[in-house]
């Protein structure tokens, strides 16, 4: 059986036995981590950006230095209460996932500064630009529409995560931990 060839009950058949499961997260080792360790994150954004929203709730909360990230969408007649939120929740989420990318996921072999550093950038990088995607999801979703209710807002949260976690995996996989050929 070749790797992404197996059909369905091939797959469900090494399911059913300790044997197959250990077989099955072999193969699939890194995609099976990243999705663990892309669901930890997400809780971690979630949490964070539920705590900061409340800690956040408007302008006035925050110091003055920072008030104007509420009014970058005053052009579109809206005032935005989860741009600051989120950028906190985003570096939170995106320091773990980092750590757990490197280590866990895709194994980075780079140990020192002058390696370590550039990974870092690469990451941030990417992530900086799901960041603006999930900004923008949540600004459409919520700040746009009007609803602010707090299973809607966290449905809409739930769903850029999503969307974000695959783009992420794409970026780290292609640009970020992008192992070398021998």
């Amino acid at each position: 059986m070749q790797k992404g060839k197996e059909s369905v009950s091939e797959l469900l058949s090494l399911v059913k036995t300790s044997e197959g499961r250990r077989e099955l997260f072999r193969r699939y080792r890194e995609v099976i981590s990243y999705l663990f360790f892309g669901v930890l994150t997400t809780l971690v954004s979630i949490i964070s950006y539920a705590v900061f929203r409340a800690v956040f709730p408007n302008a006035e909360s925050v110091p003055v230095w920072l008030s104007w990230i509420f009014t970058l969408t005053e052009r579109f007649g809206v005032e935005s209460n989860t741009i600051f939120p989120n950028i906190l929740s985003w570096i939170l989420a995106s320091t773990f996932a980092f750590i757990t990318n490197r280590v866990f996921v895709f194994k980075s072999e780079n140990r020192t500064f002058s390696k370590v550093f550039p990974e870092a950038l690469k990451f941030y990088a990417s992530r900086l630009s799901t960041l603006l995607v999930d900004v923008l999801l949540m600004f459409l979703l919520v700040d746009l529409t009007g609803f602010h209710a707090g299973w809607y807002e966290l449905l809409a949260k739930i769903f850029t995560n999503v969307v974000v976690i695959v783009l992420n995996y794409i970026f780290s996989k292609i640009f970020v931990f992008r192992k070398k050929k021998p």
